[in-house]
């Protein structure tokens, strides 16, 4: 009974261990700026902390992203859908459901990608981790993040 009970607190401390450094190092991860922007130093992005708050196809979300401004910036680009797969946790949701690292609040699933190929263009589901492919017209579940900068050429080649 006493090793049970060894190996219980043994396994509970791990568990508590890992999730403590979990939420250690995304907070590290990511210094937050003016409570509207992010900037994520595994990439060198800088993020909206929000997403635009409302279904929205692809030709607006690009027009949201490019009139967006925070912090002092206007250069804000609709993100690539390798940019967006940074934010994707995998195994650990926020208070919302979705999968997204970090500070951020998205009000949906999916974001647009800038990624565009003859009237279509790849989303990123923060539920699933996929990047299905929707018509530039579709709205449904779709939102937009605006980013600026590029991203690392060291975390690109290694981490993607």
């Amino acid at each position: 009974m006493r090793l049970v009970n060894i190996i219980a607190a043994s396994l509970l401390f791990f568990f508590c261990w890992q999730t403590a450094a979990a939420e250690h190092t995304q907070s590290k991860r990511f210094h937050v700026v003016d409570n509207s922007i992010a900037v994520d130093s595994h990439t060198g992005l800088m993020w909206a902390l929000q997403d635009n708050g409302k279904d929205i196809d692809w030709y607006d979300a690009k027009k949201f992203c490019t009139d967006f401004s925070a912090g002092g910036y206007t250069d804000w680009r609709l993100p690539d859908i390798d940019e967006l797969a940074t934010l994707y946790t995998g195994g650990e949701s926020n208070k919302d459901g979705y999968f997204i690292a970090g500070p951020f609040k998205i009000t949906d699933c999916c974001m647009w990608s800038s990624y565009d190929n003859m009237g279509g263009a790849l989303a990123f589901s923060f539920k699933s981790g996929k990047k299905p492919p929707m018509y530039l017209t579709d709205k449904y579940q779709l939102r937009a993040l605006p980013v600026r900068g590029t991203m690392k050429m060291d975390y690109a080649s290694k981490n993607l």
